[in-house]
């Protein structure tokens, strides 16, 4: 999406699921492609990253059930494996729509507030994490730990042109 100013207001994506999902899938691929850079190679390849999938449709056109995650588009990817993407990033558009795409992160407050809605779901998502060191409020998780769901805000910004 070239940008988010058609939909910062909060009634007018709530009222609009193709520019809702629009945006998601937009953001779900760029914090997969952010991802894969992780795993970037000098020559300009990626280092693998080999994964099973259970996405029958998926099995049946590829012959197999393992997926390279690093060397596939999000696009491309089996449906499984662009749930955690597509999940994160259904949660940044809410918040972003519930801030009519405005969110100062040098403001302590709205950055608390934000990462805690961004970390409680992934927390819901994600119960191997129950009982764990990441089990905790968003404030109470270290400084690098915050920055993970903080990254999302600043990925979200520059995909639709927030900055």
């Amino acid at each position: 999406m070239e940008n988010f100013n058609n939909f910062t207001n909060k009634q007018e994506i709530e009222n609009s699921s193709e520019i809702f999902n629009e945006a998601v899938s937009a953001l779900a691929s760029e914090f997969h492609e952010d991802w894969r850079k992780t795993r970037l190679n000098e020559d300009g390849s990626f280092e693998p990253r080999l994964k099973s999938t259970s996405d029958e449709a998926w099995i049946a056109k590829h012959g197999m059930n393992e997926v390279d995650i690093a060397n596939t588009s999000y696009e491309d990817l089996p449906e499984d494996w662009q749930y955690e993407n597509k999940q994160a990033a259904t949660v940044v558009v809410n918040v972003l729509s519930e801030y009519n795409g405005s969110i100062e992160l040098e403001n302590d407050m709205i950055r608390s507030s934000v990462g805690e809605k961004i970390h409680s779901a992934w927390l819901e998502r994600n119960n191997w994490a129950a009982g764990g060191e990441l089990d905790v409020p968003f404030d109470d998780l270290s400084f690098e730990e915050q920055e993970k769901d903080i990254d999302q805000i600043r990925v979200a910004k520059r995909v639709f042109d927030l900055e």
